[in-house]
């Protein structure tokens, strides 16, 4: 067995995206930025199982590399709907809805508890690089029942998992 990212072996891989119910797979978002980790408040609303990878060793990893930047739009167009009533629902209390937030602040004041809430946090995969997409058993050229097969993730070093959507 290889060892992949951060000393995950495949089959621990394979345990990440394990689906909730026998004969689902879970929706992968690659990313854990403003819009992945908005994407996962919508899908733990519906009750969608769900893992969240991101390449980064922090949510929001790339927003941090300019942390010190303020950004253009106030909090108010910032945050997501489905993530501002997941996050209020544990208590959270959003920033000054005017205010505009650095880098930095995004991340800690909004990415962060929002990675670290319960919807969110035990489907968070930090350190994990996704290296290509494809569908199981197809290649580019062949396409009868593309659309009906799942997902192939290949990890960076972990082999490959697979995801419904």
């Amino acid at each position: 067995m290889s060892d992949g990212c951060c000393g995950t072996t495949a089959v621990e891989i394979e345990r990440i995206v394990a689906p909730a119910a026998p004969g689902t797979l879970p929706v992968a978002v690659i990313g854990a930025g403003p819009v992945g980790l908005a994407a996962a408040a919508h899908l733990a609303e519906r009750g969608v199982d769900f893992v969240l990878i991101e390449a980064g060793r922090q949510v929001g990893a790339s927003v941090a590399q300019w942390g010190h930047v303020r950004v253009f739009s106030p909090w108010r167009y910032t945050i997501d709907a489905a993530a501002r009533r997941l996050l209020q629902a544990e208590g959270w209390s959003a920033p000054d809805q005017d205010w505009l937030p650095t880098g930095a602040e995004l991340v800690a004041d909004y990415l962060a508890p929002l990675a670290g809430h319960p919807a969110s946090a035990p489907r968070l995969r930090l350190g994990v690089k996704v290296t290509a997409i494809s569908r199981v058993g197809h290649d580019r050229v062949r396409t009868a029942g593309r659309d009906d097969a799942p997902f192939l993730l290949r990890l960076e070093g972990a082999g490959s998992c697979r995801s419904g959507r």
